[in-house]
């Protein structure tokens, strides 16, 4: 008797959305339970970066008022997926937004990174011997790009700051991004933000005359053609913002730990 193959079921799961207000002239932020190793904008109207010192926590900006409704996909390191959806209000009715739960239907990333993993590989590449010079300077203060390493799945640059003047330098934030090589403006659109796995330490500041290192941890990463990777420190209440660029071939020149 010849036997008829059945074809299983296809199950297709729902992801509920959750509501999200934001501003141009106010900061909302998003915690959630685990570290955060994606971010999908519906649109470059929403601007989205971690906050300074931690791994959980979104913080979200409309680039200008009355944007229209849009999405945005938040996915963590436990695999969960956390699905927004986004509109404008002058005056949120709430600034901070907990997402305590994920997905009851995760995914787990074919690039997921175990978080002890990178703890370790940032203690390397604090030791490792340098391989690289990159160096921006402004008002007597500096960043030198000194490493860039690779680890498995996660990439490391290790930064040298160092602040010649006699006045602090507090620091707005450090971002990082993938930018047209011809760019001269920068703009919202034109940005295509990277999201940090680890931060070596929380930099609020650099003392006058004083140092500090730094060692940040992204998802690896290689450049198209016409693309150049940056990292950018910008001086809370002043000018002296700091940029250095890498273009594909020199992302490429990484030593393994």
């Amino acid at each position: 008797m010849t036997q008829i193959a059945t074809a299983q079921p296809i199950q297709i799961f729902a992801i509920d959305s959750h509501p999200v207000e934001i501003s141009a002239e106010r900061t909302v932020s998003l915690s959630f339970p685990f570290a955060i190793t994606s971010v999908d904008r519906g649109s470059s109207q929403i601007l989205a970066q971690k906050a300074k010192g931690t791994q959980n926590v979104l913080l979200l900006k409309a680039a200008q008022k009355d944007i229209k409704p849009t999405s945005l996909i938040v996915i963590t390191s436990d695999g969960a997926i956390h699905n927004f959806e986004v509109s404008y209000l002058d005056q949120p009715r709430s600034l901070n937004v907990s997402s305590n739960t994920g997905s009851a239907h995760s995914i787990h990333s074919e690039e997921g990174i175990d978080e002890s993993l990178i703890s370790e590989a940032v203690e390397h590449a604090r030791q490792h011997p340098s391989n690289l010079q990159k160096r921006s300077s402004n008002g007597q203060v500096s960043a030198s790009l000194e490493g860039n390493f690779i680890k498995e799945q996660a990439m490391l640059f290790r930064l040298l700051l160092t602040n010649e003047s006699a006045i602090d330098y507090d620091v707005e934030s450090i971002r990082m991004f993938v930018v047209d090589r011809k760019q001269v403006k920068r703009t919202a659109s034109q940005l295509d933000e990277v999201l940090p796995l680890k931060i070596s330490e929380h930099l609020d500041q650099i003392k006058a005359s004083g140092q500090k290192s730094l060692v940040i941890a992204l998802p690896k990463m290689t450049l198209p053609k016409g693309k150049r990777f940056c990292i950018e420190i910008t001086e809370k209440r002043g000018a002296r913002r700091l940029r250095i660029s890498l273009n594909a071939k020199q992302l490429r020149r990484v030593s393994l730990l």
